[in-house]
């Protein structure tokens, strides 16, 4: 089996991960078979900076984690220490955040056509949705006619 590309993906939140809030588009997601989640962490980054890391499951019996769980085929470990210390450099002081590593299984399914008609793709690349609103923004405040 051929995997689509992996993304990570920080959701940060001022106060707890709001699982229950995410857990129906995760699903809707994962159910449709538009990206698998293979891993999970929390991350806890204390005002001082300092990060702590926690596995979904040391979270089990909350209801606001659980209800997360199903649509995560977690392979635990797939996330390192080191993944979540270069991510948390993004993560606010004070903050909780989901770090999520997901295939896009979409695009897995369209490198399967493509390699089936002699193809490759050989660049994917992402950009952040606020260069994209950035760049939109520019383009719309130009002048017609450059």
């Amino acid at each position: 089996m051929k995997r689509g590309p992996l993304e990570f993906v920080v959701v940060e939140f001022a106060g707890r991960v709001p699982g229950r809030h995410l857990a129906p588009e995760l699903h809707r997601l994962t159910d449709q078979e538009i990206v698998r989640i293979i891993d999970t962490v929390v991350v806890d980054k204390a005002a001082d900076g300092a990060v702590t890391l926690h596995e979904l499951r040391e979270y089990q019996g909350d209801e606001d984690f659980e209800a997360m769980d199903p649509a995560i085929q977690a392979v635990d470990g797939l996330i390192s220490e080191q993944d979540v210390h270069d991510l948390a450099e993004a993560i606010t002081p004070g903050a909780q955040a989901l770090v999520l590593l997901f295939e896009h299984l979409w695009l897995a399914d369209v490198r399967a056509v493509v390699a089936e008609a002699g193809g490759e793709i050989v660049v994917a690349e992402r950009i952040p949705a606020p260069v994209a609103d950035a760049i939109e923004a520019a383009v719309h405040a130009a002048p017609v006619g450059g």
